[in-house]
């Protein structure tokens, strides 16, 4: 459906042709050295693209309505209900100290919202910007306490689904996931922590990709609706979002300046 509406916007006289990568970093590989020219990935890939080439430009982004201030989407930290007792009148906080010394679950360490996300807001937590327990992102994410880390056990689920698994089988004692992939188990599950993170975008190498191309790109996706586009791609289930939580009332948007300024912080050390 991108691919289409991609031709759709650039015209006849344009080949497009898709590639599907086995990972983010395999993205930003391709995307960096031409073998591709325009993607569409998360925000963090985008920004750890771009932090290598700022010929990397993101175009477009999506929110429910085409409302920017909509073009998020909730990243948790959650642990089972079984510990809901461990939390429940405490501050944001004191909840956070009842993560140390226990197992945690992320993503996938290139995840944005399964791992980056999870990751900053303990570091902020407990960093130098914070109380001091910790001084590199590493003790977060790798390093047990044993080694002066704040986890017993780090697992990776893999993928969303099943991050939200090991938390739910009380595999660990807390873990990170985005989105609806927590839905099925909302009455297991017992939110800590959520995060609204910015929307991924469609991003171009301009060094491929021309300022009339980028434009012709911006026009045609901010002007698409359900009348005007490739058939079912607005589709609540079978459309091109259908795994976003708005589903088909997500609509194009141009992307404002700074909008992924929050993405570029949680790379810094």
């Amino acid at each position: 459906m991108l691919i289409d509406e991609i031709k759709n916007a650039l015209g006849t006289d344009v080949n497009v042709t898709g590639i599907v990568c086995d990972d983010y970093s395999a993205v930003t590989e391709a995307m960096l050295t031409g073998t591709a020219q325009i993607a569409w990935e998360s925000g963090a890939t985008f920004a750890a693209t771009k932090m290598e080439d700022d010929a990397i430009i993101p175009l477009v982004t999506y929110g429910e309505d085409g409302d920017v201030t909509k073009a998020s989407y909730p990243a948790y930290i959650a642990t089972s209900t079984a510990n809901k007792a461990d939390f429940e009148g405490k501050t944001k906080e004191q909840m956070y100290e009842q993560l140390l010394n226990k197992s945690f679950s992320f993503v996938s360490a290139t995840s944005t919202s399964g791992r980056l996300v999870p990751t900053t807001s303990l570091y902020l937590m407990f960093g130098p910007e914070g109380n001091g327990k910790v001084s590199n992102k590493s003790q977060v994410f790798e390093k047990t306490d044993k080694d002066g880390g704040l986890f017993s056990e780090i697992q990776f689920g893999g993928n969303h689904p099943g991050s939200v698994q090991l938390i739910v089988e009380k595999k660990v004692y807390a873990g990170a996931f985005c989105c609806k992939y927590g839905e099925d188990y909302k009455n297991d599950l017992y939110i800590i922590d959520e995060v609204a993170v910015p929307n991924g975008p469609l991003w171009v190498n301009s060094d491929y990709i021309t300022p009339e191309m980028q434009e012709k790109i911006i026009t045609h996706f901010t002007s698409l609706t359900p009348e005007n586009s490739v058939p079912n791609f607005f589709d609540d289930e079978n459309g091109f979002f259908f795994e976003s939580d708005a589903a088909g009332k997500n609509r194009f948007i141009a992307i404002p300046d700074g909008f992924y300024d929050f993405v570029f912080a949680m790379y810094k050390d």
